[in-house]
């Protein structure tokens, strides 16, 4: 989990798990830097998934699968949306619009995130994946995401502390600095920490 204030690097962060720019110190996947990873090696490698990831103005299932020949019911059930999907007019087969505008904010996430668990990846980089989902519906997802990926290594971002008790380590971003360690250690440690995730402790986000 990576977590700290608002524009403390978070996402900066995730992005340079793309190599889309320089980046200091190293990141070291096998024992191999990641810049020096062919881009055919590192696609096939680094899942990302950001803020404002792309929906074609194509059905549900295309949006999914992206070609591939897969079921995209199994990933619309772990994203748990395969009944609303399945009540749109023409189901799967439903065109979505120009960047998903018909579906709801709540509903696009979910398609990305299907997508994603669709082409799973050694290494996921999920950059606040729930932003737009109710608690529930987060765990569920979440319980999904620790099913399909307890092979892989994946860096969850978020604003958002839910979870974060589930998480193997934590990182606490902020002013340059990080702060590393388990949810427990991290209480007691970083009071910033205790007091955004006691702050969470009661809410209650709907989908919008």
């Amino acid at each position: 989990g990576v977590t700290g204030p608002i524009a403390c690097g978070k996402s900066t962060l995730g992005k340079a798990f793309l190599c889309e720019s320089p980046y200091d110190g190293s990141i070291r996947i096998g024992g191999k830097e990641l810049s020096s990873f062919s881009d055919v090696t590192r696609t096939g490698t680094i899942g990302y998934l950001g803020h404002d990831p792309e929906l074609f103005q194509d059905t549900v299932e295309n949006n999914i699968l992206m070609g591939d020949a897969l079921d995209a019911n199994t990933y619309l059930k772990l994203v748990c949306l395969k009944e609303e999907a399945d009540a749109m007019e023409q189901g799967i087969q439903t065109f979505i619009g120009t960047g998903g505008v018909r579906l709801s904010g709540g509903q696009a996430k979910r398609l990305v995130l299907a997508r994603t668990f669709a082409h799973m990846r050694p290494v996921l980089i999920l950059d606040d994946p729930f932003s737009a989902l109710d608690r529930t519906t987060e765990e569920q997802i979440f319980a999904n995401l620790k099913m399909l990926t307890k092979n892989s290594i994946v860096l969850l971002i978020s604003h958002r502390l839910y979870q974060f008790p589930e998480m193997d380590q934590v990182i606490w971003m902020n002013e340059g600095h990080t702060v590393v360690g388990t949810h427990e250690q991290l209480l007691q440690s970083v009071p910033e920490y205790a007091a955004l995730y006691d702050s969470q402790k009661g809410d209650s986000h709907e989908e919008h």
